[in-house]
């Protein structure tokens, strides 16, 4: 039966009084409320559930500051991924311009023939050419004023406008030999990349819209290399956080990408895996190990 809605929404004092009553010590509620008049209390609500039993009855000595420092926490987490997702990014976009455009030339994304046969390759197209017309970037009206044909670009030029989910598109929809050339020295085979660049973009989204992020049990989940034995020994969990790092870890080590900026992002993680015991296994961290390197090798 659907119910009519009737809650009426309170004033930042009153949501402060309502987390005290049920059981949320709050050492300055001045500060409390300064704080929820920056953050949405529903927004806030998400953080305080992993800190009640029953719901909306908060377990003992669990105060404000705690739940707040998570919820911090967790806008860290989201940032320094997208700092460790943009060189991954940058590189798998070089990576199919150089492959595709040397072995089929600047406008290779517009032959249907390079694309399998269920893919809608004349909708991507539109899509493409959607995005194009869309963008404000110099180049873009040079080419125009310039050449024939636009907003018809070569592939370098298109893969710098095309939104990451378009990038998935485009691999997940290239002929095997195409993808088997991008794939090359990554280490693991087309089919597998396709899952991956599927789970960043989704991923990416998740942090671009300050989504909470550090427990959530994500929809779409990467592919794990269950028949190799490193992967193996990991037992990580895709469809938790961790496993993404792995991931990132993993092409950046193979790409020869910077690793410097995934370090504070295992940081951030054991800062909430010590906020309680039970947040590490939250976060896909195998058990009997905290978050840090996963592909240690020589250097």
């Amino acid at each position: 039966m659907d119910l009519e809605y009737t809650k009426s929404p309170l004033t930042y004092k009153q949501q402060v009084e309502l987390l005290q009553t049920r059981g949320l010590i709050i050492e300055n509620p001045a500060e409390a409320e300064k704080f929820l008049k920056q953050v949405n209390y529903y927004r806030f609500s998400a953080y305080c559930f992993p800190f009640q039993n029953p719901h909306d009855v908060f377990l003992p000595d669990t105060t404000f500051t705690k739940v707040k420092e998570l919820y911090q926490l967790d806008a860290a987490l989201r940032a320094g991924l997208l700092v460790i997702m943009a060189p991954v990014e940058i590189f798998i976009r070089t990576r199919i311009v150089y492959e595709l455009s040397h072995g089929w030339g600047a406008f290779i994304h517009y032959g249907p023939g390079n694309f399998r046969d269920d893919f809608n390759h004349a909708e991507w197209v539109t899509s493409i050419e959607e995005e194009i017309k869309r963008g404000k970037e110099e180049y873009l009206e040079h080419y125009k004023n310039k050449y024939k044909g636009f907003p018809r670009l070569p592939l370098w030029m298109t893969c710098e406008v095309m939104s990451m989910g378009s990038i998935s598109l485009l691999f997940k929809g290239l002929m095997p030999d195409h993808q088997r050339r991008i794939c090359s020295g990554l280490g693991i085979q087309q089919f597998v990349m396709a899952s991956w660049l599927h789970h960043i973009t989704y991923m990416r989204n998740i942090c671009a819209h300050h989504n909470r992020l550090w427990n959530r049990e994500l929809s779409i989940r990467p592919f794990v290399l269950r028949k190799d034995k490193s992967w193996l020994a990991l037992n990580l969990d895709p469809a938790h956080v961790f496993t993404t790092i792995a991931i990132l870890e993993w092409i950046c080590r193979k790409a020869g990408l910077p690793l410097c900026d995934i370090e504070p992002v295992f940081e951030v993680m054991n800062r909430i895996a010590a906020l309680d015991p039970r947040f590490s296994s939250w976060m896909g961290i195998p058990d009997g190990r905290t978050a840090g390197w996963c592909w240690e090798v020589a250097e």
